[in-house]
């Protein structure tokens, strides 16, 4: 079955790998790209840091060393899996789903009180965490050190499309509702955008999946975990589900 992955390019291969391996044709659709942006956190102490995402430890590392600090946090597995590939020891994460959610949960963090917090993120973004621990009384700053644009359009998005309307069957990949915007943006521009309707989306967390069937896409499974084995998961056990999935 055709999978559309809209994953940055330089971040889909190992989840590009897997669909394949799971007998499953990946098709890229890249629909955003990630710039670094020149940022600098405004003290050279903090008490706690906690990175948001993978891309933001590829963005941070190198403010973080330049900065002391107590304790170190993770938003999930990648992200905690990013920071031990360079050498840089976590105190906690969250095992399951990756979420500011499930972060606030642990332990670990509910006992944050009255320290200085620095969350390493792209630029944007929901405020749950920030806002969950200044009701703590943690000081809580930014840094943004990358920012999320949509892709250009290009010969491989038309061409991906293509092959995922060669077939009726097919499997929409969605990670974030910025990334389901830009796929509608820049499907927009090559066909008419009901045409993807029919196609399932498997997406990452029930927000995602309120804001797509807000815009009109019913065909909607969300995946039992927020990695990679997640959605491949759910790919391994579609022919197990009810067939058609009924609107959401």
């Amino acid at each position: 079955m055709n999978v559309l992955l809209t994953r940055p390019l330089l971040q889909v291969k190992e989840l590009q790998s897997m669909v394949l391996k799971s007998g499953n044709k990946p098709l890229l659709f890249p629909t955003l790209k990630l710039n670094p942006i020149d940022a600098k956190a405004e003290k050279s102490h903090y008490d706690v840091v906690i990175f948001i995402s993978t891309n933001a430890v590829e963005h941070g590392l190198k403010i973080l060393k330049t900065m002391s600090y107590h304790q170190i946090f993770a938003v999930g597995s990648t992200t905690a899996r990013k920071l031990s590939e360079n050498d840089t020891r976590i105190d906690d994460f969250p095992r399951e789903n990756a979420s500011s959610e499930t972060l606030l949960a642990l332990d670990s963090v509910k006992y944050l009180h009255h320290k200085t917090i620095l969350i390493f993120r792209g630029r944007g973004g929901r405020e749950t965490l920030k806002q969950g621990l200044i009701k703590q009384d943690n000081q809580v700053e930014y840094v943004e050190v990358y920012e999320r644009v949509s892709h250009d359009i290009n010969a491989l998005h038309r061409q991906s499309l293509d092959e995922l309307l060669s077939s009726n069957e097919g499997i929409i990949n969605i990670t974030s509702i910025d990334s389901m915007k830009s796929l509608v943006e820049i499907s927009s521009q090559i066909l008419d955008i009901s045409k993807l309707k029919k196609y399932l989306l498997v997406v990452l967390s029930d927000r995602i999946k309120t804001y797509v069937n807000s815009i009109g896409f019913d065909k909607v499974l969300v995946t039992p975990n927020t990695n990679d084995n997640g959605i491949i998961s759910v790919l391994t056990n579609l022919n197990t589900l009810d067939k058609p999935v009924k609107p959401s």
